[in-house]
């Protein structure tokens, strides 16, 4: 299969890029700055894409699947804020349904299904790329993950429609590998859901889905 990862130069990127090489899986790291390139080389891209707007319309064709990496900061808590490029979402869903992708894996936020109690851009529109996607005729995946840590992956987590806690987090590496074994475990498939570390292997908690 071979991937197409969109904001691969991010701190879950990077471990995306690489797990995906682990598994072996042919990858595009899409990144926004030349200066990005070697590191995501190293980190066993296949082949990295330096993003311009005017390259997005072919940018998907001879890729099977995408995963889609938010903007996003669940720790902003300005009217619990989740800072999603919703337009550049929809955007790129529309594209890579357009040029063929079947499979699409995007990490929204465990927030973006908070109702709208905000004027802001954000706020009032942060539920918007997880519904167009729902509404697409891909085969996605939405992963809402708790606040970021910088603590090592133990692969394992807690996977829900809802998780219980208010304080949910998870590590970078271990939100990483929910996003790559999301991409062939069919329990996954057409589903949204929220992740945080937890006591349960990766593969096993997605299958339970």
């Amino acid at each position: 299969m071979k991937v197409i990862v969109i904001g691969a130069h991010s701190s879950v990127g990077e471990f995306v890029v690489s797990k995906l090489m682990e598994n072996g899986y042919t990858s595009c790291a899409v990144v926004g700055d030349e200066n990005q390139i070697d590191l995501l080389k190293k980190r066993g891209a296949t082949e990295v894409v330096l993003y311009e707007e005017r390259i997005l319309p072919t940018l998907f064709h001879g890729y099977d699947a995408a995963i889609y990496l938010t903007g996003i900061n669940p720790k902003a808590k300005t009217g619990r804020t989740v800072m999603v490029d919703h337009e550049s979402v929809i955007e790129t869903v529309k594209e890579a349904e357009k040029q063929g992708v079947k499979r699409f894996v995007m990490m929204s936020a465990i927030m973006a299904n908070e109702a709208a109690g905000d004027d802001s851009r954000e706020i009032g529109a942060k539920e918007m790329p997880d519904e167009l996607l729902r509404q697409s005729n891909l085969t996605y995946t939405i992963v809402q993950p708790g606040a970021f840590t910088d603590k090592p992956g133990n692969g394992k987590i807690s996977a829900g429609e809802t998780l219980d806690s208010n304080e949910l987090e998870i590590s970078h590496e271990d939100i990483a590998e929910v996003l790559v074994m999301s991409l062939e475990n069919e329990a996954a498939f057409n589903k949204t859901f929220e992740v945080a570390e937890g006591d349960t292997v990766i593969t096993k908690a997605l299958s339970s889905l």
